[in-house]
């Protein structure tokens, strides 16, 4: 027969697995919903770019069958031709951002998109108008989630044009949000993927990154006011001071002064607990134009 004991340690490992296998199916359905979330949003991201692109398929196919109708007239048809793709690449041209204003009839908070070679990093970025933590624990769309979304907080811009907007991303075990920003830390990686296009309703503004650190814990639109010029070269100074320099890249090839315009990626690390990992980047082209 059972002791006692015997059947209290039963008891207490039967518990012990029903909490760990709910944790992890927990786990697994919040992972997959916030998957499923950012594809619907993703493909609605891009429809624009896919229909523009089978518009000038469509417009250069009749280009083609209206030249070889008559050769009598050629001159005119390629004329009307040419017109026609030209009209077309125009509109592919100004409509090339992603359609956030379609991402906006789903959740008027989405105001970007950020994209980043080589990476998972293919996502909104939201400001919520009162609650600077809430996308720390809601999707795109609103619904709880520890995935949360890429975001920035109600002191930065929506328009990008500070000195520095801070962006911020969970960094989760499946790789999805900002983990990949840890990729930076390999220099070869680094040294191959130094482009972030971010699309907003009016722009597509490339940047391009100069550091990626493991940062300390300081609250950086806090300690660094963007409307003082010595704050801002105080930011750019504590890039290579600040920080656990083993684990950090700073390349000297971008000369960013203090009347430039910078995003900051900023996520979590696993083991220092108690640091930021940030990439950062300048605003070199809006719109295929230097800046």
């Amino acid at each position: 027969m059972m002791s006692r004991k015997k059947k209290y340690y039963l008891c207490l490992a039967l518990i012990s697995l029903i909490v760990i296998a709910g944790i992890g199916t927990y786990l697994y359905v919040d992972s997959r919903n916030s998957r499923q979330e950012m594809n619907e949003l993703s493909s609605m991201a891009y429809s624009s770019l896919e229909q523009s692109d089978d518009a000038l398929e469509n417009s250069s196919a009749a280009a083609s069958s209206d030249i070889n109708l008559n050769d009598s007239y050629t001159s005119a048809s390629e004329a009307t031709s040419e017109a026609a793709i030209e009209e077309t690449s125009e509109q592919t041209s100004n409509s090339s951002n992603i359609d956030i204003v379609s991402l906006q009839s789903v959740n008027p908070d989405i105001f970007a998109w950020i994209n980043i070679p080589g990476t998972l990093i293919d996502y909104p970025i939201v400001q919520h108008p009162t609650d600077d933590t809430y996308y720390l624990s809601h999707g795109p769309e609103g619904m709880n989630s520890s995935h949360g979304c890429p975001f920035i907080e109600s002191c930065d811009s929506i328009s990008l044009q500070d000195f520095n907007t801070v962006v911020y991303g969970h960094n989760m075990n499946d790789g999805s949000m900002f983990a990949g920003l840890h990729k930076f830390e390999d220099k070869d990686f680094l040294a191959s993927h130094r482009e972030i296009t971010i699309s907003t309703a009016d722009h597509e503004m490339s940047y391009r990154i100069f550091a990626a650190v493991m940062y300390s814990d300081t609250y950086i639109p806090y300690y660094y006011d963007d409307l003082v010029e010595a704050d801002r070269l105080a930011f750019l100074d504590s890039l290579s001071t600040d920080c656990v320099s083993s684990r950090s890249i700073i390349l000297d090839d971008e000369k960013v002064g203090a009347d430039d315009h910078i995003i900051t990626l900023s996520t979590c690390d696993r083991k220092l607990r108690d640091n930021r990992f940030i990439v950062v980047a300048v605003l070199k082209k809006i719109d295929g134009v230097d800046v």
